[in-house]
């Protein structure tokens, strides 16, 4: 038996096997170097403060979040209407990563027959569509 072939076997296998580890670790590397993060925005109503009825003239707090995981500073625009009337639109600049909670007094002055939809639109300059939520309201 010849210990010189024995010794030069192990060296080949530990070879082969650090050059294989290099190898995995290259591509694992090169898998995750050219991955980028998910971009989006959440838009969500506070549920415990959501109103379905109330009074005409009666102030009506609405309560939405904008979350920004754009991964820069967005610029969003808010829509909220109510019998396909705008009640405000308005503009506010949120941070990365950050949640701007919105808070709108509204009131209403005509009653309504049955619940009506207060829609919430929330626009961003470079989408076309907005993202929308709503909840039924009934004016009495």
């Amino acid at each position: 038996m010849d210990l010189t072939d024995d010794k030069m076997d192990d060296f080949l296998f530990k070879g082969l096997v650090i050059v294989l580890v290099i190898v995995i670790g290259i591509l694992l590397a090169a898998s995750f170097i050219g991955v980028e993060p998910e971009t989006f925005t959440q838009v969500y109503l506070i549920p415990d403060k959501i109103v379905n009825s109330a009074g005409a003239g009666e102030k009506v707090p609405v309560e939405f979040e904008i979350d920004n995981r754009e991964g820069k500073k967005t610029e969003y625009t808010y829509k909220i209407s109510f019998k396909k009337q705008t009640l405000v639109e308005e503009t506010v600049l949120v941070e990365n990563s950050e949640k701007k909670r919105i808070i709108e007094e509204l009131s209403f002055s005509d009653p309504t027959e049955e619940k009506e939809k207060v829609l919430i639109e929330i626009f961003k300059p470079e989408d076309e569509e907005p993202y929308s939520i709503w909840f039924w309201l009934e004016v009495k």
